[in-house]
């Protein structure tokens, strides 16, 4: 289901037997569609996502869906959009289910603008105002990740900021029940999220638990401190290949208003191997306080690249492709290839099982590729926000 059939078929319809009437269109993304509603029962302004149709075919799925919304809305915490209700609506014109998803209407606009605004006036968002945006973020996932949900997609456009500045995470649970999902795109072993905020796990198809959330967090600090992000490509797969084979940029090195502890914490948070990232997200909020303090307050941020930039990750949205490492799969160049990281005996194997000094042989799934790569059976969501909030 495309985002302008999304637009048009379900604005004006009801859900829950006429308690949900969904009016417009707040965002739109390759899994979900997101309205804004109105709850005529407690007659206050909702928002409501609603899983694709292709999404909602498989019981198995739905299932799994109805299960994680149900987790999520337990989550009750100030900096975390709240789950209020989740049902099914049955699809009378082709005897599908459309699964959704009533949560908070947030009247706010994303991180995402927070920071373009913050990028065209500074070049990059004050440190000490990111440190602290990023420290409730983490408060968000300190309860998430108590009960075992894993985000899997944290990312400035799944980031609310209200009227009163105050976060709100959102998409809690949604991206996991899409990677455990019997659908037609997890039966294949495809990675679903978004490319540029990955982990390298995460984008080598493996298991994955907080501290992958951990890294994407360090991904988004990064840009909000330099206004670029650490890795970036052409293609969902090259940057993928990038987290797995790349070291990122000192943040000081782009703005030169950051200071060496802030640096040493995004290091931290991205670090290749889980083990050696922050433990907890108490323990990363716990340094952004600590570093906090050496952060000047209110320093203009100072960009200084001269090079060739990052592109910021306005617009990006979710995608599919096949983990990195899977055998046979599309292969895709990887600039400035460094050997994967092999974790210590017992820590669960290495990143692509290559040691320090033994590099992927050329028909490995890992080693570079010549020419110019293609990656058929992408399928790259076209960008748009997944919470329930307007912009603005």
């Amino acid at each position: 289901m495309s985002q302008d059939g999304a637009q048009g078929r379900y604005e004006g319809r009801s859900l829950a037997g006429g308690r949900y009437q969904l009016r417009d269109l707040l965002g739109a993304g390759g899994m979900a569609s997101v309205h804004l509603a109105y709850d005529s029962v407690l007659d206050r302004q909702v928002a409501i996502k609603t899983l694709h149709t292709e999404l909602g075919r498989e019981q198995s799925f739905r299932e799994r869906f109805r299960r994680e919304a149900q987790a999520v809305a337990k989550l009750s915490h100030t900096n975390i959009v709240s789950v209020f209700d989740t049902g099914e609506e049955p699809l009378a014109d082709d005897g599908a289910a459309m699964p959704y998803i009533v949560m908070e209407y947030v009247e706010g606009r994303p991180l995402r603008s927070v920071l373009d605004e913050d990028i065209a006036g500074l070049g990059a968002m004050p440190t000490e105002k990111a440190l602290k945006i990023t420290a409730d973020v983490l408060a968000a996932l300190e309860i998430s990740h108590e009960m075992g949900l894993v985000h899997r997609d944290i990312k400035p456009g799944n980031v609310m900021m209200t009227k009163r500045n105050v976060v709100k995470v959102m998409d809690f649970g949604i991206a996991r029940a899409m990677q455990s999902g019997v659908t037609s795109m997890t039966q294949t072993g495809m990675v679903v999220g978004t490319p540029q905020y990955l982990s390298p796990e995460q984008a080598l198809g493996r298991n994955v638990d907080a501290r992958s959330d951990l890294y994407s967090v360090g991904i988004m600090l990064f840009e909000l401190l330099t206004g670029q992000l650490p890795f970036d490509a052409d293609s969902p797969l090259a940057i993928a290949y990038a987290h797995v084979q790349e070291e990122p940029p000192v943040p000081s090195s782009i703005n030169r208003s950051v200071p060496p502890a802030v640096d040493a914490l995004v290091a931290r948070a991205l670090k290749k191997n889980p083990n050696e990232r922050f433990p907890s997200a108490e323990a990363m909020r716990d340094e952004c306080a600590r570093v906090a303090g050496t952060a000047q307050s209110g320093a203009t941020p100072l960009i200084i690249s001269e090079g060739p930039r990052a592109r910021s990750g306005a617009g990006v949205g979710s995608a599919v492709f096949p983990p990195v490492d899977q055998p046979g799969g599309p292969q895709a160049p990887a600039p400035n290839v460094h050997t994967p990281y092999q974790s210590p005996a017992g820590t669960g194997g290495g990143f692509g099982g290559f040691g320090p000094s033994t590099p992927p042989p050329p028909s490995h799934p890992m080693a570079p590729q010549p020419g110019p790569g293609g990656a058929p059976g992408f399928h790259t969501p076209a960008p748009g926000p997944y919470g329930g909030a307007r912009a603005g």
